[in-house]
């Protein structure tokens, strides 16, 4: 995979011109009179600035390009509107707009000149407005300043994202090549999504609401249960139609994919073989510091958490006299947590790791996932009902992501399978959408306030959930820590061939090969480190805030500059060591533990057998911007240094060969 990206990246630093063309391409079409509407310009124009961020372009003429396009296009769009004046609503594709030309011209008499430099930022009207300021016999000069500022402005918000974006690709490549092209690839993939969303969206809305207007105007003529249904599912007439439906296909979704879940559990259909592979993958993703972050998150999702949560809701709602709205609420965690206990103790599925014992020992379905979907989706509705679009967007995303952090810690902390929360999430959304269709229908003018009672809820889990965190998280986290599985191995047999069963190169998350792994050292971690600092090398600086912003100046001394992590099948080092070698230059040592421990040659305890690489980092600061790392090929030279430096110490070093794999071991 690395090889594949890095050939990308070389072709086009070997033939910029393409790539300068289709920057300059796209940033004209992206303003061209109505094309623009449907031509993903901008990002084409943040590509360029990746690329740029990735070394594989000059920035100033990608700039140039960007800029030079923008300018052209709506150039040529406002040349269009004053050679034709109203005879170009006429002209394809132009006549096929015309409520965008109408907007486009509402826009343009209310700003006036600066509305082209206001559009170009604005979605469909950046490829009309030009249009319109020709057509309105916008004066050239005037025009000519506002498109040459809106270009500069524009193609330095495309490009600047861009750029950072590239760079950070080459910090993640140094984790995994393959994780690199993962992020270009989640990127584009988002966008062509949203893209194909709202096109979809342009496209097939009159006919969807034409279809919808023959359905109730059907309806309107009839009493029978099947036209209530319509009506009150798509009547446009109805505040509560959308909420209504929204709630039946969640309703109906959420049925169909936990049933579907609970026959493959049952069944032991391939869903079971995913859980395996999703739970392995999770384990060796685990870090010291992502233990902590998500057993602080588990924590929030707790049954104190949640109580509280549960209880202050109650209290308010009985405070303002919204008595069936408390019913509703106590209806559904009450009968959320009934199902999850019957159906723990009917299935009696056990957890991936015996991580609880007691009342609680069965996996299927996951406490944490459908009490916190149930709690704060149903909240989330009461919040949301009677909002403005904005409002209830902005509390439908905050309860979402409260919901998939908690769900998500379950599964990274290994005490769920991915089956036992994909099933606790459908049957909490099914089961809040149906509650939520009977509220819609039976409770009347009882309106829930959605920002004092969003404060009582914060407030709620920020002090209840803050002092569970605090007075149980040291417990929780060695509850739930990884415990991998260490064998001993006597030190002779390490020495003769046992280094073998190691493995020889550093793997990233998609299984390439990267750099080889060619030291194995047993011994404590502070024998380890003296030995390196007695012979020059020391310990980087650790990754905090300050550190992580050195890498953004250009001339950040190499010894103050953090060591960017590399995973071996998700697993991050667990020592690192560094050695300046010049102004540019240093070696760097990482360390992983194995899974064996070697017997002490004394009466000692068994060493723990480390096994790394070391590699030489040179700096780069492309256009005096930023600093980066490369890693350089040469694996043989700084693996000569360690030894060197190792032996003058005293310290055990030899080296062993096999089929062409040589391994530096030590201790």
């Amino acid at each position: 995979m690395e090889s594949h990206l890095q050939a990308l990246i070389g072709y086009f630093s070997e033939h910029p011109q393409w790539a300068l063309a289709a920057v300059f391409a796209a940033a004209l079409l992206e303003s061209l009179a109505v094309i623009g509407t449907v031509v993903p310009g901008s990002s084409i124009v943040f590509v360029g600035g990746v690329l740029v961020g990735l070394q594989a372009l000059d920035p100033a003429s990608v700039a140039i390009a960007a800029v030079c396009g923008a300018i052209a296009g709506d150039g040529t769009s406002y040349w269009l509107g004053r050679r034709h004046r109203d005879r170009i609503r006429a002209l394809w594709p132009m006549k096929a707009y015309p409520a965008l030309f109408d907007r486009g011209q509402a826009y343009f008499a209310k700003n006036g000149g600066k509305s082209v430099f206001l559009a170009r930022f604005l979605g469909p009207l950046r490829a009309v407005v030009p249009v319109v300021a020709g057509m309105s016999g916008l004066p050239a000069p005037q025009f000519c300043v506002f498109n040459v500022l809106s270009a500069l402005v524009w193609a330095a918000a495309h490009l600047a994202p861009g750029f950072l974006f590239g760079a950070s690709l080459q910090l993640a490549g140094a984790v995994s090549s393959r994780l690199a092209v993962l992020l270009l690839f989640v990127a584009g993939a988002l966008w062509l999504v949203v893209w194909l969303v709202a096109l979809l969206h342009r496209q097939a809305r009159p006919r969807i609401e034409g279809w919808r207007d023959r359905a109730v105007a059907w309806a309107s003529t009839r009493s029978n249960l099947p036209a209530r249904i319509v009506l009150s599912l798509f009547d446009p007439t109805r505040v509560e139609s959308k909420a209504l439906l929204a709630a039946a296909l969640m309703l109906i979704g959420g049925a169909w994919l936990f049933f579907g879940v609970l026959e493959d559990v049952l069944s032991n259909d391939p869903l079971v073989q995913v859980d395996r592979r999703v739970y392995a993958m999770l384990q060796m993703l685990r870090t010291a510091w992502g233990d902590s972050l998500m057993v602080a998150v588990t924590e929030l999702g707790s049954a104190p958490a949640v109580i509280s949560v549960i209880t202050a809701v109650s209290l308010w709602l009985a405070a303002k006299r919204c008595w069936r709205t408390l019913g509703y609420w106590l209806a559904a965690v009450g009968f959320a947590q009934l199902l999850v206990w019957t159906l723990k103790f009917t299935l009696g599925r056990a957890r991936p790791t015996e991580i609880y014992s007691g009342i609680d020992p069965f996996s299927f379905p996951s406490g944490h996932a459908a009490m916190n979907i149930v709690v704060y989706g149903f909240l989330a509705f009461l919040l949301a009902r009677a909002k403005p679009v904005g409002t209830k967007i902005a509390i439908t995303l905050s309860a979402a992501m409260v919901i998939l952090l908690i769900a998500f810690s379950r599964l990274y902390l290994g005490a769920h399978w991915f089956s036992d929360v994909l099933a606790s999430l459908s049957l909490g959304l099914a089961w809040a959408a149906l509650l939520s269709i009977a509220y819609l229908n039976h409770v009347g003018p009882e309106k829930v306030s959605a920002l004092p009672l969003s404060m009582v809820v914060g407030l709620t889990l920020a002090l209840v959930g803050g002092w569970v965190v605090v007075e149980d998280h040291r417990a929780d986290l060695a509850q739930y820590a990884y415990r991998p599985r260490s064998d001993t191995v006597p030190v002779a047999d390490w020495r003769a061939d046992g280094w073998r069963r190691l493995a020889s190169t550093r793997t990233d998350l998609g299984g390439d090969a990267e750099e080889p792994l060619s030291v194995q050292w047993a011994g404590p971690t502070e024998e380890v480190a003296g030995i390196l600092n007695r012979a020059g090398w020391h310990a980087p600086p650790p990754w905090a805030a300050k550190t992580a912003l050195l890498w953004l100046l250009p001339n950040t001394p190499i010894d103050q500059l953090a060591v960017l992590p590399k995973l071996d099948y998700g697993e991050a080092q667990g020592m690192t060591f560094i050695k300046v070698l010049n102004a540019d230059e240093r070696t760097v040592l990482r360390l992983w533990l194995s899974a064996y421990v070697v017997e002490s040659t004394g009466a000692g305890p068994p060493h723990p057998l480390w096994i790394g690489m070391v590699t030489t980092e040179r700096l780069r600061r492309p256009v005096g911007l930023i600093t980066l790392a490369a890693t350089q090929h040469d694996f043989t030279t700084p693996l000569r240094r360690l030894a060197q430096d190792v032996r003058a110490q005293q310290g055990s070093a030899q080296w062993q060969e096999w089929t062409g794999r040589v391994v530096l071991l030590i201790g």
